[in-house]
């Protein structure tokens, strides 16, 4: 019997799983490399995790090394946390995380901390200052710009790490807007530096 789902429907459906089995390959991946390094991982050992043929992780990667530089890059999540301007940009750093946990259960900036220390922690580390903390102290002006993107990053990680991996019960239990309300005027004062 002919399915009745408009093509529309079947085709955005197919994205939307797509999407998700690339996410989960990347989670996988970024998980291995940064516990094993990245020459004792192979595709298989990530297909595994992600329970996934090899063939699909080189169909959407193309190679290892295509797949540990997406993985080791925060390029995405940077475009998304610093896509907004710089008087509102407090707000957006803030809800822009917490939704990306609520969606993922996952922290860029969380990850950068606990892939520091391992063995493919420099590239992790790297990325995570070209990439994220340079981008974002280039567009803030006055003096110590440098330190006040470095006080913004390490506010976001401590709020993620609070939420995600200590669960601390305050801050897990409050509500998303009351976090907003009450971190971004902080974010925005380090962003915006002294009158």
């Amino acid at each position: 019997m002919p399915s009745t789902a408009p093509a529309t429907a079947v085709g955005e459906d197919q994205r939307r799983d797509a999407c998700a089995t690339r996410e989960a390959i990347l989670k996988m991946a970024r998980r291995r490399f940064s516990s094993c390094g990245y020459a004792d991982v192979t595709l298989r050992d990530i297909a595994a995790d992600a329970e996934v043929s090899a063939a699909l992780v080189v169909k959407y990667f193309g190679s290892k090394e295509n797949l540990f530089a997406e993985a080791s890059g925060f390029e995405q999540d940077a475009e998304r946390l610093l896509d907004c301007e710089l008087p509102r940009l407090g707000e957006h750093l803030v809800r822009t995380l917490l939704d990306y946990h609520d969606r993922t259960q996952g922290d860029p900036l969380v990850r950068a901390v606990f892939t520091s220390s391992r063995p493919a922690g420099a590239q992790f580390r790297a990325n995570f200052e070209h990439q994220l903390v340079s981008r974002l102290a280039e567009r803030l002006t006055g003096p110590d710009a440098r330190l006040r993107a470095e006080l913004v990053c390490s506010h976001l990680m401590g709020l993620g790490a609070s939420r995600l991996v200590l669960r601390t019960k305050a801050i897990s239990a409050e509500p998303k807007e009351n976090l907003v309300a009450i971190t971004a005027p902080l974010i925005q004062r380090w962003l915006d530096g002294p009158p």
